[in-house]
């Protein structure tokens, strides 16, 4: 099948679960607002990670993945970059008001991010950028290409959240921002040999990026929404930029003939 229309297939298919009203169902059952949309999000990426894990292990991808033994981790200082987006998560809530927040509700939203960062590696670092390096990797920008499409597809992912929004503006930018880190992320599995420790990850800086919108802080707001000042709307892209410039220039360093070698060893029943 074409990456491409494999990538289509598996957009469909994630926009179908994501669709699901699960949300729903758990508030019939007594749940707040804030648990039925985080249990709800933690099942369904949990059954999306299932999925990409399954199909990774069908296609015997697990070397190009970064999940097999045959290569150390290594340049691992590459997967502390991020750790500033930490940062500014923690700097949204620390002159809140902290006094009353359930820990139970802290796990759930920890439990659910980190079912995304997991979901989201899976079957777009893993699964997807895979696929597409396969199909480009012999052209003259291959590797980029490789590494950028599955980016792009997991940024247009994003538009999904078009069904949770009135505006156009904040997920376009949404969708531009997810872009620059799924390419960042991309590249580090190529860099890192290692794709598990991304995703934590990416589930660490969902997490500490949410912090604010739990129920218990005062005035909590959803990161990356809508606001009427175009400034405030684009924040996200100065924030995200720093990453994909980085992944530029680390993108430049990785070792074709080892990458060549990695996609010899993979595809093999």
């Amino acid at each position: 099948m074409s990456p491409f229309l494999f990538a289509i297939v598996m957009l469909s298919t994630i926009g179908f679960v994501m669709l699901l009203p699960l949300e729903d169902i758990l508030s019939l059952n007594k749940f707040s607002k804030f648990e039925s949309e985080y249990i709800g999000l933690s099942i369904k990426m949990g059954s999306l990670f299932v999925l990409g894990y399954s199909i990774i292990k069908k296609l015997n991808l697990f070397t190009i993945t970064g999940l097999s033994s045959t290569y150390k981790w290594e340049f691992k200082y590459l997967n502390l970059i991020p750790i500033y987006l930490l940062i500014i998560g923690l700097l949204t809530v620390i002159n809140k008001d902290l006094s009353d927040i359930k820990i139970t509700n802290v796990f759930i939203l920890f439990l659910g991010c980190l079912a995304v960062g997991f979901a989201e590696e899976f079957i777009f670092r893993g699964l997807l950028q895979s696929l597409f390096l396969k199909k480009y990797m012999n052209h003259k920008r291959g590797l980029f290409l490789g590494v950028f499409v599955p980016a792009l597809c997991f940024g247009l992912f994003h538009l999904v959240n078009l069904g949770n929004s009135d505006q156009i503006l904040p997920v376009i930018i949404q969708v531009v921002f997810a872009t620059f880190i799924g390419f960042y992320f991309g590249v580090l599995v190529l860099k890192t040999n290692k794709l598990i420790p991304i995703a934590i990850t990416h589930g660490l800086i969902n997490f500490f990026l949410s912090l604010q919108t739990l129920p218990s802080i005062s005035n909590a707001t959803t990161y990356g929404a809508s606001s009427d000042d175009l400034g405030a709307a684009l924040a996200p892209l100065v924030l995200f930029l720093p990453l994909f410039i980085v992944g530029l220039f680390v993108i430049r360093k990785i070792n074709r003939e080892e990458l060549q070698h990695k996609l010899q060893l993979t595809f093999i029943p």
